[in-house]
Protein backbone atom coordinates (compact mmCIF):
# COMPACT_ATOMS: atom_id res chain seq x y z
CA UNK A 1 0.00 0.00 0.00
CA UNK A 2 1.43 3.63 -0.85
CA UNK A 3 1.23 6.43 1.57
CA UNK A 4 -0.97 9.10 0.30
CA UNK A 5 0.92 11.89 -1.48
CA UNK A 6 1.10 15.64 -2.37
CA UNK A 7 1.31 15.12 -6.65
CA UNK A 8 2.72 18.06 -8.77
CA UNK A 9 -0.79 18.62 -9.93
CA UNK A 10 -2.03 19.45 -6.24
CA UNK A 11 0.26 21.79 -6.32
CA UNK A 12 -0.70 25.60 -7.31
CA UNK A 13 0.94 28.90 -7.58
CA UNK A 14 1.12 31.04 -4.33
CA UNK A 15 0.18 28.21 -2.26
CA UNK A 16 1.55 28.88 1.02
CA UNK A 17 2.43 26.47 3.58
CA UNK A 18 3.52 27.41 7.37
CA UNK A 19 5.21 24.85 9.99
CA UNK A 20 4.77 24.98 13.80
CA UNK A 21 6.99 26.89 15.80
CA UNK A 22 10.58 25.86 16.97
CA UNK A 23 13.19 27.07 20.08
CA UNK A 24 16.25 26.68 19.41
CA UNK A 25 18.25 24.40 21.91
CA UNK A 26 21.54 26.25 22.93
CA UNK A 27 22.66 23.02 23.89
CA UNK A 28 22.30 21.56 20.76
CA UNK A 29 23.42 24.49 18.48
CA UNK A 30 26.41 24.45 20.40
CA UNK A 31 27.22 20.78 20.37
CA UNK A 32 26.72 21.30 16.45
CA UNK A 33 29.02 24.20 16.19
CA UNK A 34 31.52 22.62 18.32
CA UNK A 35 31.62 18.88 15.84
CA UNK A 36 31.13 20.67 12.80
CA UNK A 37 31.67 24.88 12.78
CA UNK A 38 33.78 25.76 15.34
CA UNK A 39 34.15 29.11 14.70
CA UNK A 40 34.65 31.30 18.24
CA UNK A 41 31.51 32.99 17.20
CA UNK A 42 29.53 29.75 17.32
CA UNK A 43 31.35 27.92 20.36
CA UNK A 44 32.99 30.78 22.19
CA UNK A 45 30.83 32.85 24.59
CA UNK A 46 33.55 35.50 25.58
CA UNK A 47 34.85 35.46 22.03
CA UNK A 48 31.66 36.12 20.28
CA UNK A 49 30.45 38.33 22.77
CA UNK A 50 33.87 40.83 20.89
CA UNK A 51 32.44 40.10 17.49
CA UNK A 52 30.37 41.63 15.33
CA UNK A 53 27.45 39.39 16.14
CA UNK A 54 27.87 40.69 20.20
CA UNK A 55 27.06 37.15 21.32
CA UNK A 56 26.79 33.25 20.12
CA UNK A 57 24.72 32.67 16.87
CA UNK A 58 24.25 29.32 15.32
CA UNK A 59 26.16 27.94 12.94
CA UNK A 60 24.97 28.09 9.03
CA UNK A 61 24.92 24.61 9.00
CA UNK A 62 22.69 24.21 12.10
CA UNK A 63 20.35 26.91 10.55
CA UNK A 64 19.90 24.69 8.15
CA UNK A 65 19.17 21.38 9.47
CA UNK A 66 16.63 23.44 11.25
CA UNK A 67 14.55 24.54 8.03
CA UNK A 68 14.81 20.41 7.00
CA UNK A 69 13.24 19.58 10.16
CA UNK A 70 10.26 22.25 9.70
CA UNK A 71 10.71 21.86 5.51
CA UNK A 72 9.36 18.08 6.04
CA UNK A 73 6.28 19.71 7.87
CA UNK A 74 5.48 22.16 4.98
CA UNK A 75 6.06 20.07 2.35
CA UNK A 76 3.13 17.58 3.75
CA UNK A 77 0.32 19.65 3.36
CA UNK A 78 -2.64 17.75 5.19
CA UNK A 79 -0.62 15.31 5.85
CA UNK A 80 0.24 14.09 2.48
CA UNK A 81 4.21 14.32 2.12
CA UNK A 82 4.98 15.93 -1.64
CA UNK A 83 5.88 13.32 -4.48
CA UNK A 84 9.28 15.06 -4.14
CA UNK A 85 12.14 13.77 -6.59
CA UNK A 86 14.63 16.32 -5.34
CA UNK A 87 15.70 19.15 -5.52
CA UNK A 88 18.60 20.33 -7.92
CA UNK A 89 18.92 24.27 -7.17
CA UNK A 90 19.26 26.62 -4.26
CA UNK A 91 19.79 30.41 -4.03
CA UNK A 92 20.26 30.30 -0.16
CA UNK A 93 20.90 34.09 1.98
CA UNK A 94 21.70 33.82 5.99
CA UNK A 95 19.97 37.25 6.17
CA UNK A 96 19.98 36.97 10.40
CA UNK A 97 21.49 35.62 12.88
CA UNK A 98 20.32 32.63 14.63
CA UNK A 99 19.98 32.77 18.24
CA UNK A 100 19.97 30.59 21.20
CA UNK A 101 16.24 30.45 22.52
CA UNK A 102 15.05 32.37 19.56
CA UNK A 103 11.38 31.01 17.96
CA UNK A 104 11.56 29.87 14.44
CA UNK A 105 9.03 28.79 11.57
CA UNK A 106 9.11 28.80 8.20
CA UNK A 107 7.24 29.14 5.41
CA UNK A 108 6.92 27.99 1.66
CA UNK A 109 5.85 29.57 -1.07
CA UNK A 110 5.33 28.33 -4.24
CA UNK A 111 6.64 30.74 -6.91
CA UNK A 112 6.17 28.52 -10.52
CA UNK A 113 4.79 24.97 -11.71
CA UNK A 114 6.06 23.74 -15.07
CA UNK A 115 4.79 20.51 -16.11
CA UNK A 116 8.23 18.57 -17.49
CA UNK A 117 8.13 17.46 -21.08
CA UNK A 118 8.93 14.27 -20.26
CA UNK A 119 5.89 14.04 -18.21
CA UNK A 120 5.05 12.45 -15.35
CA UNK A 121 5.85 15.01 -13.13
CA UNK A 122 7.12 19.28 -12.98
CA UNK A 123 9.74 21.50 -11.64
CA UNK A 124 8.45 23.56 -8.89
CA UNK A 125 10.24 26.63 -7.74
CA UNK A 126 9.52 27.71 -4.01
CA UNK A 127 11.36 30.11 -1.54
CA UNK A 128 11.54 28.73 2.32
CA UNK A 129 11.86 31.73 4.65
CA UNK A 130 12.81 31.04 8.13
CA UNK A 131 11.58 33.49 10.23
CA UNK A 132 11.86 34.57 13.87
CA UNK A 133 9.79 35.59 16.80
CA UNK A 134 10.80 39.25 15.81
CA UNK A 135 8.89 38.41 12.53
CA UNK A 136 12.70 38.72 10.97
CA UNK A 137 13.84 36.42 7.80
CA UNK A 138 17.10 34.84 8.93
CA UNK A 139 17.14 32.35 6.32
CA UNK A 140 15.82 32.25 3.05
CA UNK A 141 16.27 29.88 0.05
CA UNK A 142 15.15 29.73 -3.40
CA UNK A 143 14.93 25.98 -4.36
CA UNK A 144 14.09 24.20 -7.75
CA UNK A 145 13.44 20.81 -7.06
CA UNK A 146 11.44 18.05 -9.44
CA UNK A 147 7.74 16.66 -8.29
CA UNK A 148 6.31 13.37 -9.44
CA UNK A 149 3.16 13.80 -11.32
CA UNK A 150 -0.32 11.81 -10.93
CA UNK A 151 0.07 10.80 -14.47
Amino acid sequence: MTAARTWFDDLALGDVQRSRPLIVDRAAMLDYASRYDPWDFHVDEDAAAQSHFGGLIASGGYTISLSYILGHETMAKDGKPWAFLGGFDWQLKFQKPVRAGDELHLTDTILDLTPSRKGGRGIVKFRREMWNQAGDVVLSIDIVGLVAAKA
